[in-house]
């Protein structure tokens, strides 16, 4: 009977030991995954999409943890046509008065462009 108790006892304690540390684990990989997303880099105006030149300012820095404060990081808005037709949200308006969706006038009045296009 002892023998039965002590074998239970020891995969008992094998199985809570790698419990234990497969929550660890996952852990540290929630707060990776966190931190990587908080990369700039594809919303930025100077990022090209491209793997051979990411970004045309930093290309050493682009999409990696580095990037995580780039002082060159410009917002890059999507043209109002998309926003009009309801693809993109109210963050992406150039401009408070160009915006034709009323509700969203309060969430403009607090937030200002960063820039517009010339065209």
């Amino acid at each position: 009977m002892a023998y039965l108790v002590l074998r239970f006892g020891i995969w008992t304690a094998i199985f809570t030991c790698l419990f234990w540390r497969l929550i660890a684990i996952v852990r540290v990989a929630v707060r990776h995954l966190q931190r990587l997303h908080q990369i700039p880099c594809s919303k930025c105006a100077y990022f090209t999409g491209d793997y051979r030149l990411k970004c045309t300012v930093q290309p050493m820095l682009a999409m990696s943890e580095e990037a995580i404060g780039c002082r060159d990081f410009l917002y890059r808005h999507e043209p109002l046509e998309r926003h009009s037709q309801g693809k993109n949200p109210c963050g992406a308006c150039m401009t408070a008065e160009r915006c034709g969706k009323a509700k969203h006038q309060q969430k403009h009045l607090l937030s200002k462009p960063k820039f517009t296009y010339l065209k």
